[in-house]
Formats: structure tokens, C-alpha cells, sequence
């Protein structure tokens, strides 16, 4: 079975169920890739990263980003892959970062309100907000591809 297209159902439940993507940017001329834990949700991608460093520097200078998403088996006898190519936009309002935070520890952490999540690991919202912000990547494209072996010798 050569590679195929995944279709746009298997793009969407890919991206929702992935745990790492590499965020692309140009940094000084030239190309870095950072991975980042992430959300999808209602055909956008965010994460959330310090207000200070290389990558939102980055960021602040070209916000044109490309998004990518991978899984193989060892053998390469299936893997998925996902870029999505867009630009990203940067919020550093408090109240606006909330519903965001709140839906990535939903994510990768048990599923608890930010403020009970934050005061058990004697963290202040306020102050993780402070130094923090979120990345919100708009699409202008996502393409998918698929391979899976057809006979998988042993």
C-alpha cells in the first residue's frame, strides 16, 4: 500500500489525539523546530510557552509558522504524519489565557479547574500567567499522510 492522503475525519481525530507537534519558525534566518505540547480544538492549534526566549522571539519577528505532527512503528511499517501551515498569534491577556491552560491540563493532566490544579503544586495562577502566554496557530492549510505496510514480515 503506497502512502495516501489521510482525509480531512482523519486529520481532525489525529491531531485531537496526538501528544507532541513541532511548531517551525524562523529565527534569525533560519529555521528552528521546537516541540510543544498542544491542544487542537475547533480547527486551531495552541500551546502555551514563556513570554521570554528564543522561540517567541521568533515568533514576534515572523508569525508565519508551519505545525507538524508524526507517529511511526520502529520498523516504519505504519506511520501518520500532519503539517499544518499558518500564522500564529500571540495572547498575553490573562483572562483571555484561562479557558486555554485550562483546556491543556485537561489534556495532559488530570482533569481538575486550573486553580485546584495550580494550589496543589504551590504554583499561583497569577504568576504562571505572568511569565507565560499562548500561541494560537490559525491554519491556512493542513495536509495529512498515511502509510501502513501491507504484510508485515516476521
Amino acid at each position: 500500500m503506497p502512502v495516501k492522503e489521510m482525509s480531512s475525519e482523519e486529520i481532525e481525530r489525529f491531531l485531537t489525539c496526538a501528544r507532541v507537534g513541532r511548531l517551525g519558525i524562523y529565527v534569525e534566518d533560519e529555521v528552528h523546530i521546537f516541540p510543544v505540547g498542544y491542544v487542537y480544538s475547533d480547527g486551531r492549534i495552541f500551546f502555551h510557552t514563556c513570554k521570554k526566549g528564543l522561540k517567541i522571539e521568533g515568533i514576534k519577528n515572523n508569525n508565519n509558522v508551519c505545525f507538524e505532527v508524526d507517529e511511526s512503528l520502529s520498523d516504519a511499517s505504519m506511520y501518520n504524519s500532519v503539517m499544518a501551515f499558518g500564522t500564529v498569534n500571540i495572547i498575553d491577556d490573562k483572562e483571555k489565557m484561562v479557558p486555554y491552560m485550562q483546556a491543556l491540563i485537561n489534556k495532559y493532566r488530570v482533569p481538575e479547574p486550573l486553580d485546584v490544579y495550580m494550589k496543589k503544586r504551590d504554583r499561583s495562577i497569577d504568576g504562571e500567567l505572568e511569565v507565560s502566554c499562548i500561541c494560537l496557530i490559525t491554519p491556512k492549510k493542513i495536509t495529512g499522510r498515511k502509510y501502513i505496510k501491507d504484510k508485515i514480515e516476521i
